[in-house]
C-alpha cells in the first residue's frame, strides 16, 4: 500500500516515463499544479484523479487510493439525523420548564447539525482549484492548439462541470461552478465560431452569460456578449450585434478594456446597418476610454486583456469603414479603411510568436 497519493503518482509517472510538464499538457492544467500534487502539497478532487487514472492507464489504482486515504467517506457524512422527536413535540404543545430546556438542549444540537450538513459537498478542496487551472490552460492554449481538439476537452470539461453543479456541493461552491461553467461555455461558443458553426457558438454564449449572471458575474456577462456580438455580425445580424454590445457595456466599467471592445463592436455594427453618426460616435467613445486605459489593465487567469482594446481599435474601425464606404461610395472611407488595418496588422506582427495563428489573432481567443 502506498503511503499517499503522491506517492502512487510519482511513482506511475516514473513507470511510464512522463514528466510534470508532458502529464500537465494532457490534462490540461498548471505543472505546478502536478508538482503539489506528487509533494503531496495538494489533494485532488475524486475527478481529478479518475482523469490521471486514464491518462497514465493505471485501472482506477489513483482513485482507489485517494478513496482510501479520504479521512471520512461521503456516505458518512450525508447519514440523516434521528435527534427531531422533542424538537416535533414542542411545536405542538405547551412544555413544562425542565421539558422545555430538554428542548432547547435538543434545538442546539439540531442546529449544529444543521451547520454540519451545511458544508457537505462532494465538489472537494481541490476540485474549484483544478477547474481555474484548467481554464487558464485553456485560454494560454487558444491561439496555438488545434480548435477541434481544445473544443473536444473543453466540452468533456463543461459536462464535468454541469454534473457537479447537479451534485452535492454548497451555496458558495455552486456560485463558483456556475462561473466556471460560465468560462468554459464562453471557450467553447469561440471555439465553434472558428470551426464555422454560428448555432452552437450562440447557444454556448447564451449559456455563458446565463449562468454568469445566475452567479452575479458582471464581467463575464460582457465577455459572453462580446461573443454574442461577433457571432451575430458574422450571421448577418447587425441588429443583434447592436443589442448584444450595448446589453455588456452597461456590465462592465469603462476602466477595462472590454468597454472599448464593446463600444467598437458597437461601432461596426452601426457601420453594417449604415448607421454612419452611431458609428462614428461609438468608435469615438471607444477610442476616448482606450487612451484612458490604466497602464495595468485587469487580466484574465493571468493574461493581459489590454491587447482586446489594442486590437478592436484597430480591426474593427477598419471593417467598419470598409462597410460604409461600400454603402456611400466615399474614397475616405476606404481610405480610413486601410490605415485602420495597417495598424491592425502592425499590432499583430508585434504579438508574441507564439500568440498568433492563421485565423485566431491575440492571446485569447479570436474575438474578432
Amino acid at each position: 500500500m502506498y503511503a499517499s497519493f503522491g506517492d502512487r503518482l510519482r511513482a506511475l509517472m516514473y513507470e511510464r516515463g512522463i514528466g510534470v510538464r508532458a502529464l500537465a499538457r494532457k490534462v490540461p492544467c498548471d505543472p505546478g499544479y502536478i508538482s503539489r500534487l506528487r509533494n503531496g502539497r495538494e489533494k485532488p478532487s475524486p475527478e481529478l484523479a479518475r482523469l490521471l487514472d486514464d491518462i497514465l492507464n493505471a485501472g482506477g489504482e489513483l482513485a482507489v487510493t485517494l478513496r482510501t486515504h479520504n479521512e471520512r467517506p461521503l456516505s458518512e457524512e450525508v447519514d440523516p439525523t434521528k435527534r427531531r422527536d422533542a424538537l416535533k413535540l414542542a411545536l405542538v404543545a405547551p412544555l413544562a420548564p425542565d421539558a422545555l430546556r430538554r428542548v432547547l438542549r435538543q434545538a442546539a444540537a439540531e442546529a449544529m447539525e444543521f451547520t454540519r450538513l451545511a458544508s457537505i459537498s462532494a465538489v472537494g478542496p481541490g476540485t474549484l482549484q483544478h477547474l481555474e487551472a484548467v481554464v487558464a490552460e485553456l485560454d494560454r492554449s487558444y491561439s496555438t492548439e488545434p480548435p477541434t481538439e481544445l473544443f473536444a476537452i473543453t466540452r468533456a470539461y463543461r459536462i464535468r462541470v454541469e454534473e457537479l453543479v447537479h451534485g452535492s456541493h454548497t451555496l458558495k461552491e455552486a456560485r463558483e461552478l456556475y462561473v466556471y461553467a460560465g468560462w468554459l461555455s464562453e471557450v467553447l461558443a469561440w471555439l465553434a465560431h472558428d470551426l464555422g458553426d454560428p448555432l452552437t457558438a450562440e447557444a454556448f454564449a447564451i449559456d455563458c452569460h446565463e449562468h454568469a449572471h445566475q452567479a452575479g458575474h458582471d464581467e463575464l456577462c460582457a465577455w459572453a456578449t462580446d461573443a454574442m456580438a461577433s457571432i451575430a455580425l458574422y450571421t448577418g445580424q447587425p441588429e443583434r450585434a447592436v443589442t448584444a454590445a450595448h446589453k455588456g457595456i452597461a456590465r462592465v466599467p469603462a476602466s477595462h478594456p472590454l468597454a472599448v471592445r464593446l463600444r467598437a463592436q458597437a461601432g461596426r455594427a452601426y457601420a453594417r446597418l449604415g448607421r454612419r453618426e452611431e458609428c462614428v460616435e461609438l468608435l469615438s467613445e471607444a477610442r476616448e476610454l482606450h487612451e484612458r486605459l490604466p497602464a495595468r489593465a485587469p487580466t484574465r487567469f493571468g493574461i493581459d486583456t489590454a491587447a482586446l482594446a489594442d486590437y478592436a481599435m484597430t480591426a474593427y474601425p477598419a471593417s467598419a469603414y470598409v462597410w460604409l464606404g461600400e454603402q456611400t461610395g466615399n474614397t475616405r472611407d476606404y481610405t480610413e479603411a486601410k490605415r485602420y488595418a495597417e495598424h491592425a496588422v502592425a499590432v499583430h506582427e508585434r504579438a508574441p510568436a507564439a500568440a498568433r495563428s492563421p485565423s485566431r489573432s491575440g492571446p485569447l481567443p479570436s474575438r474578432c
